[in-house]
């Protein structure tokens, strides 16, 4: 399932320069708003409840996993996958994040399932270093 939510042309890795996590969230988003994801109220709508709940979506020191309810923007299910050499800190007490897998689903069960599916991906940490 996971795989076949990748589009290559949303991978990347961001060396500009150091980000604060709104601007990193930004970013990210940008890349699912030019291939038609997710309308432009995305990252907002992602800042927005970062502001109100926390960096919720930070999985394990080095990834988080940015993203809000499907209702807040999202026009088709994607997964955008960035690298940041300069770790991103959500404020989570986990720590920053290097690796952000930006999701975007278009319904409930498709973003409970991906969820999940990152989740027991990332659960052993030599997943992570592949």
């Amino acid at each position: 399932m996971l795989y076949e939510l990748i589009d290559h042309e949303l991978v990347d890795v961001i060396n500009d320069r150091a980000y604060q996590w709104q601007d990193a969230v930004k970013k990210t988003t940008q890349y699912l708003e030019n291939k038609g994801y997710v309308s432009q109220h995305y990252a907002d709508a992602i800042i927005r409840s970062t502001e109100e709940n926390g960096p919720y979506y930070v999985l394990c020191p080095g990834l988080a996993m940015p993203h809000a309810r499907p209702e807040t923007g999202v026009l088709k299910t994607g997964l955008g996958i960035h690298i940041f050499p300069s770790p991103v800190d959500f404020g989570s007490d986990l720590g920053p994040a290097n690796i952000l897998i930006t999701l975007a689903a278009k319904d409930s069960d498709t973003h409970i399932e991906v969820i999940q599916a990152l989740s027991e991906m990332f659960v052993d940490e030599e997943n992570i270093t592949k």
